[in-house]
């Protein structure tokens, strides 16, 4: 058994990151389980693109940027077509300390401690 670092990716809008096909175009919604090996905001984004691409996106998600005004806890990356403005991000992303077993993951849940002089 390990500690890893996890990263559960919701990918909302696979096939519209190059924005031509316009806001009626079939898109899909997955969410996808990864190892991490940290929790920055760019090796995330590595693993977004990654997903995405596995999971039929095209090469197109060169402009995948953080979004960070959505707020705490959750990180967020978004990409706008040049035609179309989509209200929902393309993907959320929440990272996470996991307990690993094979091929089996436990999420873990970090109890923060504070000393106190006596």
């Amino acid at each position: 058994m390990e500690i890893v670092t996890l990263v559960e990716i919701c990918l909302n809008r696979i096939g519209t990151a190059q924005g031509t096909g316009g806001a009626f175009s079939a898109s899909k919604s997955l969410v996808v389980f990864a190892e991490v090996e940290d929790p920055e905001i760019q090796t995330v984004r590595d693993m977004v693109i990654k997903a995405a691409e596995e999971n039929g996106e095209t090469d197109a998600l060169d402009e995948l940027k953080h979004d960070p005004h959505y707020g705490a806890g959750t990180i967020f990356f978004n990409i706008q077509g040049r035609n179309v403005h989509y209200s929902q991000v393309y993907a959320e992303c929440e990272v996470f300390p996991a307990l690993k077993s094979g091929d089996r993951y436990s999420r873990l849940q970090e109890v923060k401690t504070t000393s106190r002089d006596r």
